[in-house]
């Protein structure tokens, strides 16, 4: 069976996009176009592949055709620089890539930056709880993750990078006020804590580790979805958190911020999958993470 690149393409970015407009817009065609390429790819396979919602979601035959246009697009750009043909003349192409919200505060900045001056391909970045991204991964909404998943996903290669290392942090005063007499389940219960969103539960580990205890604390609980923000917030002094160690280290050594308790930290690892096609600009962007991660990420003993 043979399938037409242009159907793959729409497909993609109608994916990619969240609509059928956005994807029109993308790729210069009209909305018209977009869908009659995707009718006449899903007649041509004889299966649904987008999910008319807002926004569109592939099901589970679309993720694997998304993933086969994002592979194809990157193939197809890495031939034609092997055989000499001018940048300005080669496709746009773009690789999406899954990262968690705190490596994209800290270390992974500085991997974009190295894979930036190596080649003219960019990356669409999708952020995500580091125990999630893989899910994109898997869908094949994206063609690498940076995820704490140890096993690798089918069709992919993976690398350890390491471990980003949090702390969990208040203010002097948060800490008079509720851990005079000790970090135990009791105090735990009564402070209040910060919470990234619903997917975060690395304050409940490390409270359920610290407490010897198994079940929930039900403590008072602030949801704030951005990291910059969790750090104010603890500053100010709404709640104990875990934080990443790089973004509250001066804090901790100016004694704006103390440990809940003494070595109150704990080490996450971290690692990269990717698709494991031979294709030069994956191969720039993993030697960009590796080395990004080396000198940013704790490493695990």
């Amino acid at each position: 069976m043979r399938i037409d690149h242009s159907q793959l393409r729409a497909l993609a970015a109608v994916i990619r996009e969240g609509s059928f407009e956005r994807a029109a817009q993308s790729l210069n065609v009209t909305a018209s176009a977009i869908s009659q390429r995707i009718k006449a790819l899903e007649d041509r396979v004889g299966k649904l592949l987008v999910k008319r919602s807002i926004p569109t979601e592939a099901t589970l035959e679309g993720q694997v055709l998304v993933q086969l246009a994002e592979q194809t697009a990157l193939l197809e750009r890495d031939a034609f620089e092997r055989i000499g043909i001018s940048d300005s003349e080669l496709p746009r192409a773009s690789i999406p890539v899954a990262v968690n919200h705190d490596s994209m505060e800290t270390w992974f900045p500085q991997a974009v930056h190295s894979f930036s001056q190596t080649t003219s391909t960019t990356l669409d970045l999708h952020t995500e709880d580091q125990d999630h991204t893989v899910a994109l991964l898997r869908q094949g909404a994206v063609l690498g993750a940076v995820t704490t998943l140890s096993e690798p996903v089918q069709g992919c290669q993976i690398h350890e990078l390491g471990s980003i290392r949090y702390a969990a942090t208040c203010t002097p005063e948060f800490h008079a006020r509720y851990f005079a007499k000790g970090v135990n389940a009791q105090s735990l219960a009564q402070a209040p804590v910060l919470v990234f969103n619903r997917k975060d539960d690395l304050q409940a580990r490390y409270a359920r580790r610290i407490a010897g205890i198994d079940q929930p604390l039900n403590a008072p609980t602030w949801w704030i979805p951005s990291t910059r923000a969790f750090v104010h917030a603890n500053l100010g002094g709404l709640g104990w958190t875990m934080n990443p160690l790089p973004l509250v280290q001066q804090q901790l050594e100016s004694g704006r911020l103390v440990y809940v308790k003494a070595r109150a930290w704990e080490d996450v690892p971290l690692y990269w999958q990717h698709w494991k096609g031979e294709v030069k600009t994956m191969a720039l962007l993993t030697r960009a993470i590796l080395q990004a991660s080396s000198m940013l990420v704790r490493k695990r003993k």
